[in-house]
């Protein structure tokens, strides 16, 4: 099995960008998985660095709906069209996050990215079929 942290919030490799947010690949004998997306494309740019070929992946597992775990899911979309996504139901929910500034109007929306992207409904997290 191999482990590799795409995104985080400490900086790991020079090259790699670090932000808010989470995303691993993992590797098995029969699957090539991620594990949430972080909240932008740079999980897509660490994995060019890192020599993960994201095209590959068979796997996606969505932890949760907010913003820093499943933003990527759009961008890698786009690369892989093949990968089965499993999230809980409330994943595609509506999350909200206060910048800790005084917000004008409605507090910002976690993940809207989500809202009727559910390509695969994994009821509580069903077990992978292998």
């Amino acid at each position: 099995m191999r482990i590799i942290n795409l995104i985080e919030n400490t900086e790991g490799r020079s090259e790699c960008v670090n932000e808010h947010g989470l995303s691993f690949y993992i590797e098995t004998e029969k699957h090539k998985a991620l594990l949430d997306l972080g909240q932008t494309d740079s999980s897509i740019h660490n994995a060019g660095i890192l020599g993960v070929d994201l095209k590959a992946v068979d796997t996606v597992i969505l932890s949760h709906g907010h913003y820093d775990h499943s933003g990527g899911i759009l961008p890698f979309a786009e690369i892989n069209n093949k990968a089965a996504i499993y999230m809980q139901k409330s994943a595609g929910g509506e999350y909200y996050a206060d910048d800790g500034r005084a917000a004008v109007g409605d507090r910002y929306r976690y993940a809207s990215t989500l809202q009727g992207f559910i390509p695969v409904i994994a009821p509580e997290y069903q077990h992978m079929k292998k």
